[in-house]
C-alpha cells in the first residue's frame, strides 16, 4: 500500500511538470505529438487525446511531452516556428507547475496543522505521583498563573518555576472552562527525566483559513527554494562534499518517503492516545494543541513538497536536454534575433541527454545494489 502511495504521488509530480508544458503549448497552438510517461524506449501506447499520444516507455524515471517539430526544421503549429518568447513560457511551465505543485502542498500542511497560539499554555502529559499530580493538575488544563507571575507565553513556564523550587506554590489553571486555584510544590531534585512539577507543556494552536494558509505555503516554497539554492551553492564551491553515494533515485526516494509515513502514523498514534488520556481525565480538549491535532499526511505532504521544489529548480538548470538548457539556446534569438543553428543544438541535446540516463542508470544500479545488501 505504501509503495503504491509513493508511485502514484512520484507519477503525478512527473506528469504535473509535463502537464505544465503540455498546457502552455496547446494554449499558444502549437502541437503535441506525444505525452510519455517515463523515458524512451517506448513499450506501448496507451491512448490519443485530441492528436496526442500518450505513451509508457521502458525507463521508469521521468516523463516527457514532444511538441511538433521541436528537433526539426520549423513546420506551421510547431514549436520551432513559434517566437523565442513563447517557446521560453512553455519551457518555463514544467518548473512553474513543479512550483504550483510545491506551494499546494505547503499550502495544505499549514492548513492542517494550523498556526502556534504560544500564548495559550498547556498540559500536555502529568506523570505519575509527581507535584503536579498531587496537585491535582491533569493534561489538558491551561496554566495561566504560577505564583505572582502571569503565564504569557510558552517559554515563561520553566524560568518562573525555577524560581519557586521547594516550596508551596499557587498556580492557576483553566478546566473546561472553570478556572481553578491548585498548589504545587516544584522539586529541586526531581527523579531523572523529569521536571520539576513532572509535567509536559505544549501550546495551543489556531485553526487559519484559506487565505493566510497559501500566504505561509508561498513563504514555505519561497524558503524551501533559497535552502536548495544555498545547499547547492554550498557544493559548487567545495563547502559540503558530496559523492554519487549522496545522489538517491527512485528507491531511495522511496526510502525517505517510507520515513516520513512512519512519523506520520506515530504522530496519529500519540494523538489518539492524548485524546484517550484526556478523555479518561474527563477534561475537554476543545483547546486545539499540537498533542491533540491530527496532522494527517503532513510529513509526506512536505516531503513531496520538497521533491517538487528540487525538480522545479533542477530543470532551470542552464544544461541542454534541460528546461534551463534549452532557454540558453533561445536566448540570442529573443536578444539579437539570431537562432543558435539547429544541427549545434541538437548535437548538445543530444550528448546531455545520453549523459542524463546513462547518470540515471548508475543512480537506480546503486538504489537497487543498497536495496539488495
Amino acid at each position: 500500500m505504501l509503495i503504491l502511495q509513493f508511485i502514484l504521488a512520484f507519477g503525478v509530480m512527473l506528469f504535473l511538470h509535463e502537464f505544465g508544458h503540455f498546457i502552455v503549448s496547446k494554449a499558444f497552438g502549437i502541437e503535441v505529438e506525444e505525452f510519455g510517461f517515463g523515458l524512451p524506449p517506448r513499450l506501448c501506447k496507451l491512448f490519443t487525446w485530441k492528436g496526442t499520444e500518450f505513451t509508457l516507455n521502458l525507463l521508469p524515471f521521468g516523463a516527457f511531452v514532444k511538441p511538433k517539430g521541436e528537433f526539426d526544421d520549423p513546420s506551421e503549429n510547431s514549436l520551432r516556428s513559434a517566437p523565442a518568447w513563447k517557446q521560453i513560457l512553455v519551457l518555463l511551465a514544467g518548473p512553474g507547475m513543479n512550483f504550483l505543485t510545491a506551494l499546494v502542498l505547503f499550502t495544505i500542511c499549514v492548513h492542517q496543522i494550523g498556526s502556534p497560539e504560544p500564548s495559550i499554555v498547556i498540559l500536555d502529559k502529568v506523570e505519575p505521583d509527581s507535584p503536579a499530580e498531587i496537585a491535582g493538575m491533569l493534561p489538558g488544563d491551561q496554566v495561566v498563573q504560577i505564583g505572582d507571575t502571569e503565564i504569557t507565553h510558552y517559554d515563561m513556564v520553566s524560568s518562573t518555576v525555577q524560581q519557586h523550587l521547594d516550596e508551596p506554590t499557587p498556580i492557576r489553571v483553566i478546566r473546561n472552562g472553570e478556572t481553578l486555584e491548585l498548589t504545587v510544590t516544584p522539586l529541586s531534585n526531581p527523579p531523572e527525566g523529569r521536571g520539576a512539577m513532572g509535567v509536559l507543556i505544549t501550546y495551543a494552536v489556531r485553526d487559519i483559513g484559506l487565505l493566510e494558509s497559501i500566504k505561509a505555503g508561498f513563504e514555505d516554497t519561497v524558503l524551501m527554494t533559497k535552502s536548495y539554492l544555498t545547499g547547492l551553492g554550498q557544493i559548487i564551491t567545495g563547502k559540503v562534499e558530496m559523492g554519487l553515494e549522496s545522489i538517491v533515485g527512485p528507491v531511495g526516494m522511496y526510502s525517505y518517503f517510507s520515513e516520513a509515513a512512519e512519523i506520520d502514523e506515530e504522530r496519529a498514534a500519540a494523538v489518539q492516545e492524548h485524546r484517550e488520556e484526556l478523555e479518561k481525565a474527563g477534561v475537554s480538549s476543545e483547546i486545539r494543541t499540537a498533542s491533540n491535532s491530527n496532522s494527517g499526511w503532513a510529513s509526506r505532504l512536505t516531503f513531496f513538497g520538497l521533491i517538487s521544489v528540487a525538480l522545479g529548480v533542477t530543470n532551470l538548470f542552464p544544461i541542454p536536454a534541460l528546461d534551463g538548457g534549452r532557454i540558453l539556446f533561445l536566448l540570442p534569438e529573443l536578444l539579437f534575433k539570431k537562432k543558435v543553428p539547429l544541427k549545434v543544438e541538437t548535437a548538445f541535446n543530444g550528448v546531455c541527454m545520453t549523459l542524463l540516463i546513462a547518470l540515471m542508470a548508475v543512480v537506480m544500479f546503486k538504489d537497487v545494489f543498497m536495496l539488495s545488501r
